[in-house]
């Protein structure tokens, strides 16, 4: 008699433990929904980085254009080049604004 009621409770006891695996598995698994917001925050990242990035893109697209022998003003390439060189030209005078 006591192998007939263990044999009753055989089958739903699998079913719940199972059912639970599958259960822990779609909250906490890798491809659970814990992970499916931790991709949702990372995307959002992901975007913000692009979007940086692409603002970066478009200031270096426009100072590369801005060196075309076309749209290049000599004047202004020689203040800059002075600029980065820290030299001057003994022929200019510097009036320094406060």
């Amino acid at each position: 008699m006591k192998s007939s009621a263990s044999r009753a409770w055989f089958f739903p006891t699998i079913c719940l433990i199972i059912t639970c695996y599958f259960i822990y598995h779609g909250v906490q698994g890798a491809r659970g929904y814990r992970r499916m917001f931790q991709l949702k925050e990372e995307i959002v990242l992901a975007r913000q980085v692009a979007a940086e990035t692409s603002a970066e893109r478009q200031l270096l697209e426009t100072k590369v254009k801005s060196l075309s022998p076309e749209a290049m003003d000599l004047d202004q390439l020689e203040e800059s080049a002075l600029r980065v060189l820290n030299m001057g030209n003994p022929d200019v005078q510097v009036i320094f604004a406060d």
